[in-house]
């Protein structure tokens, strides 16, 4: 395995013990999915989140004095931002499932940046 499927993987992984404790602090939510959503924190924390994702899609390629590796990791880094967003979303309105929309997203991007050969990069 090389070092860069090596940081996706960690990257990754790191967000997967985000939801373990995201799911350990509120197993049973006190409120409706559609109630917690509707509170101001998880509207405001979704709304950087999709920010940090379209950010994430567009700022890495725009970088052209940067390695190709630096992109990868700004754009995953990006990614992880997004399920924070939701993290934070979950832990504020012990909720657990208020992690998995940003979470989603995250995965979304991550595997849109897993490490492959220099041909099909979406970064090149």
């Amino acid at each position: 395995m090389n070092q860069q499927k090596i940081i996706w993987f960690a990257i990754v992984f790191s967000t997967v013990i985000y939801f373990g404790v995201a799911y350990t602090m509120a197993p049973v939510p006190a409120l409706p999915f559609e109630e917690s959503v509707r509170g101001t924190f998880p509207l405001v924390l979704y709304t950087v989140a999709f920010v940090i994702f379209v950010a994430a899609l567009v700022i890495p390629g725009l970088q052209q004095s940067l390695p190709r590796r630096q992109k990868i990791i700004m754009a995953m880094a990006m990614f992880e931002a997004c399920a924070i967003m939701g993290f934070m979303a979950a832990i504020l309105q012990k909720d657990w499932r208020l992690f998995m929309p940003p979470w989603i997203a995250a995965l979304i991007g991550f595997i849109r940046e897993f490490p492959r050969d220099e041909v099909t990069s979406p970064l090149l």
